[in-house]
């Protein structure tokens, strides 16, 4: 079982041993109190499991964004106003099952590498590169970099790149990234714009995409305006850090690729070093499951036998 929290939806999805995933489902994510929300999450996830008559659950898998402690399970996520939510120890008490917790950036960088290479070529499945960056962008900006085949998870959690500087007038925004491009600032903006009502079903960012598909100036040049952005932002990146691979995940991307050419022109024109390649997520517009899936194999891929005993411990010891 994955869980992915995501700022403004949580996915819940069955993956199988392979990484495949069998089924998702996509909730808003709980708001309210911290133990409230993280109660509402746990019943979801107990139902969402009850469905399952003829698959044993393992392991349970939880991405999300914030500073994460994955040894406790803790979470600290400022964006839902949570501080040392006990994320792992509660799922692990009302779904019986082990849980692992980890940022979800990172999680999406672990599923490129270890899932990735089936559904790219298979140069890249078979030569990976020795370092990689992702870059993630939604409704929240993050990075991981992966050093030899594996990611770099710092002790005190992930760094942050929500603060870089960054530049809009149509996008307004504070000056740093992640109120300037997030998905928040891109409706408000729209809104501004009158691309969409102030209000209502039709004031979504799916009705943003589709103006811009079909001709509304403001709404490409927005786009590319969010675009131009994150360009800038992942050439500042690729100079600091010099990946030999880079990977662009998230809705903010994937959902839009007409902006993949501003964005990669952005980059050519910001970065000092030479050219290089940059290239989308395998996964898509579904790299959240895939963050959550990959958690949740991380034990049963590390140690398959203890993991399948410790599942049948917890779940003897339930009953």
């Amino acid at each position: 079982l994955g869980i992915h929290i995501g700022a403004r939806s949580t996915s819940i999805v069955a993956t199988d041993l392979f990484g495949r995933t069998l089924d998702v489902v996509e909730t808003p994510t709980p708001s309210g109190s911290q133990s409230a929300a993280l109660a509402t999450l746990a019943s979801s996830a107990r139902r969402y499991l009850s469905r399952w008559h003829r698959r044993r659950p393992l392991w349970v898998g939880v991405a999300a964004g914030g500073v994460v402690d994955s040894g406790t399970g803790y979470l600290d996520h400022p964006r839902l106003g949570w501080a040392d939510a006990p994320v792992g120890p509660v799922l692990a008490e009302a779904l019986a099952l082990p849980v692992s917790v980890a940022s979800h950036v990172d999680a999406m960088a672990g599923a490129e590498l270890l899932l990735g290479g089936r559904r790219s070529s298979p140069e890249a499945a078979g030569a990976p590169a020795r370092t990689s960056l992702y870059v993630y962008a939604r409704e929240t900006v993050g990075y991981a970099l992966s050093i030899d085949g594996r990611v770099h998870s710092p002790a005190s959690g992930p760094g942050t790149i929500a603060g870089l500087p960054a530049q809009s007038e149509l996008l307004g925004g504070s000056g740093q990234l992640e109120s300037t491009v997030s998905d928040e600032a891109v409706l408000n903006a729209a809104r501004k714009l009158r691309i969409i009502p102030a209000e209502g079903p039709s004031s979504t960012l799916s009705a943003v995409l589709r103006a811009a598909r079909q001709g509304n100036d403001k709404a490409v040049e927005l786009l590319a305006d969010r675009a131009r952005v994150l360009g800038e932002a992942v050439a500042l990146l690729r100079d600091l850090l010099n990946p030999d691979d880079l990977v662009l995940g998230g809705q903010a991307f994937t959902e839009y690729p007409e902006g993949m050419p501003v964005v990669e022109d952005a980059v050519a024109r910001r970065s000092v070093l030479g050219p290089r390649d940059i290239r989308l997520t395998a996964f898509g517009n579904r790299v959240q499951e895939a963050s959550a899936g990959i958690v949740s194999l991380g034990g049963l891929y590390a140690d398959p036998i203890g993991a399948m005993r410790r599942a049948q411990t917890r779940r003897s010891a339930a009953v």
